[in-house]
């Protein structure tokens, strides 16, 4: 934006030489003349400097015996007086920047800061909803409405600021995503009984009555602790049963079989060097494609980037852009050699132990073998766990 603004007023280039040059430069400094992008060549300093400010460094000249020379003028002032004679550019200038200053009165991006769990395209659809979309006047937007807004649409928001920058409407954002939902607890009584073979290594009942020990052996679907709580009165005498939900941390050892096969032959992209662009344009929602020639590519990969027209940081204009690239490809086939095979086979190995150690269970051996067999690459072995293994069941005889 200031490099607009410097546009808009005129800057020169000059050059500063003489007695004391640094003379001048003080002068400058102590009166806050803006001087930029200043270099020393051959004794001579070089600088830009404002039009306006130049009128007034002219002064300083015969204080401090230098000599300024001007070498470019740029700007739009100095453009209009070389031009001030085609009439019709000079009014076309001005429209444009009249469509400018038009174009200024909206909205033509929403950008989104500090947003994880919800999307950029759940909210803008959000906003949308309500009325707050591109191209929307910025004189009819209450900041403070859209915030409360949010926050009672997404109570896991606990914190909204919106703000118009330009023609930009950011909107900053603090997620809560830890807040606890109360899922129904189901009470429905029931026994827990073995989902495999193995052999108890512990056992804590928490409600139900327990039918096994640490150290027995177990099979598939044998009761573990039973729903059925028997009562009895001071006598020891039994007085009736109680139906409740059984619920117990059960670990036990248990051998699980590992089984992983897959294909030596697998396939491949061939890229062949060649590449196409097709360019998309969009003017207030209005698509424009300009398609390169895609005739012959039978199959690609797309690559794309995308953008907006931007003048200065914060003047968004309604115009965006999306190139994509597209490499031909032949698709072919190849071999993974012994040694990548069982690589890519130890790596799904590793995948498959660690997605038992989030569930909770303990490897505590892994036996197994990889082999190339008929042109597939085929692992096998047992895995030696510690697991739970209570699973929910009807109360048996009920």
């Amino acid at each position: 934006m200031e490099g607009l603004f410097r546009y808009l007023g005129g800057y020169l280039l000059v050059e500063l030489s003489g007695y004391s040059p640094e003379r001048l430069l003080n002068l400058c400094s102590y009166h806050k003349i803006d001087l930029w992008d200043l270099v020393c060549v051959e004794g001579k300093y070089r600088f830009y400097v404002r039009a306006g400010d130049f009128k007034q460094m002219v002064g300083f000249v015969r204080k401090s015996k230098s000599r300024l020379i001007v070498l470019e003028k740029h700007g739009l002032p100095f453009f209009l007086r070389r031009h001030r004679r085609r009439k019709l550019f000079v009014v076309g200038i001005g429209l444009c920047l009249f469509l400018l200053y038009l174009l200024s009165l909206r909205i033509w991006d929403i950008d989104f800061d500090g947003n994880s769990y919800f999307t950029d395209e759940l909210l803008l659809e959000t906003l949308s909803e309500q009325g707050y979309i591109a191209g929307m006047e910025k004189r009819v937007i209450v900041c403070d409405d859209l915030e409360m807004m949010l926050r009672e649409t997404y109570p896991e928001i606990t914190w909204v600021s919106a703000q118009i920058r330009g023609t930009r409407l950011l909107i900053q954002i603090r997620e809560n995503t830890g807040i606890l939902t109360v899922e129904p607890v189901d009470e429905t009584p029931c026994d827990l009984v073995a989902a495999c073979d193995g052999v108890i290594q512990e056992i804590i009942t928490r409600s139900g009555t327990p039918l096994v020990a640490a150290g027995d052996t177990v099979e598939q679907g044998q009761v573990l602790v039973s729903g059925v709580v028997e009562l009895y009165n001071d006598s020891k005498e039994k007085t009736g049963e109680h139906l409740v939900k059984a619920d117990a941390t059960i670990l036990a050892a248990v051998e699980s079989g590992y089984e992983d096969r897959f294909s030596l032959e697998h396939p491949i992209k061939l890229h062949t060097g060649r590449k196409r662009y097709r360019l998309h344009v969009w003017v207030f929602e209005q698509k424009l494609s300009l398609d390169g020639n895609i005739w012959g590519f039978e199959v690609y990969d797309t690559t794309s980037e995308q953008g907006q027209l931007i003048l200065g940081e914060d003047f968004s204009l309604p115009v965006r852009w999306q190139m994509d690239e597209l490499e031909e490809y032949v698709e072919s086939s190849a071999l993974y050699s012994e040694s990548e095979a069982k690589a890519l086979a130890e790596a799904e190995l590793a995948r498959f132990l660690e997605g038992l150690e989030k569930e909770g269970a303990q490897i505590e051996k892994a036996d197994v073998r990889t082999q190339m067999i008929n042109g597939e690459c085929v692992t096998l072995g047992t895995l030696s766990l510690v697991r739970e293994i209570g699973e929910e069941a009807p109360i048996s005889g009920r």
